[in-house]
């Protein structure tokens, strides 16, 4: 049963702003995801030092609960055995502001954020340089160790460009989830177990 039947694509412009339009396309490439609303990508992509266009502060928060659903679903699946303890830490482990952050530098999200912030761009480069340090470990290592400090802001681009997906596929979780695979890369159970 689907209790969100209505499409938010239907409330909204479809097609980005001029700005934004080759932001955006690069962003649809990197997601394996053509939007039908272009615009929740390219709300996804603004940041809060953007005055004249919405932030993705709000897709953000969507973002980190459907995330979060479909980490859980997911476990709950594959690992029926799993003990509450192991999956409570391999679902945070996944859905980690860290996790989000080296896979938002892995994947070049921050080159299509608009934003107005010069302290970004340094904090952005700093930990593109730790990621580029720790390239030849294992990424599983390298998120859940904490050997890396997370930018917010590249966590919450992850979930927001996650949450304008999921909006944007009329809230359905199961096609969110094929579509994450694409870009967020999670922590498998054997690699989690060897970290313990």
């Amino acid at each position: 049963m689907k209790l969100f039947t209505t499409s938010a694509s239907l409330d909204r412009e479809l097609q980005p702003s001029l700005e934004m339009k080759d932001s955006v396309t690069a962003m649809e490439k990197i997601v394996g995801h053509n939007f039908k609303n272009k615009r929740l990508l390219e709300e996804a992509l603004t940041h809060s030092s953007i005055t004249y266009f919405p932030s993705y502060k709000r897709l953000a928060v969507l973002g980190d609960a459907a995330l979060g659903l479909a980490m859980s679903k997911h476990l709950f699946r594959a690992y029926p055995n799993m003990d509450q303890g192991k999956f409570s830490e391999l679902r945070s482990a996944n859905v980690s502001k860290r996790k989000f952050a080296c896979a938002a530098v892995k994947h070049g999200f921050y080159d299509y954020l608009r934003h107005n912030s010069p302290a970004l761009d340094n904090e952005v480069r700093e930990l593109a340089r730790e990621v580029s340090i720790w390239n030849g470990k294992n990424e599983a290592t390298l998120v859940y160790d904490g050997a890396i400090q997370p930018s917010r802001v590249l966590a919450e681009i992850v979930e927001s460009v996650a949450a304008a997906i999921y909006v944007d596929l009329n809230y359905d979780l199961d096609k969110l989830w094929m579509v994450r695979i694409s870009f967020a890369c999670f922590i498998l159970y054997y690699t989690y177990g060897n970290l313990h």
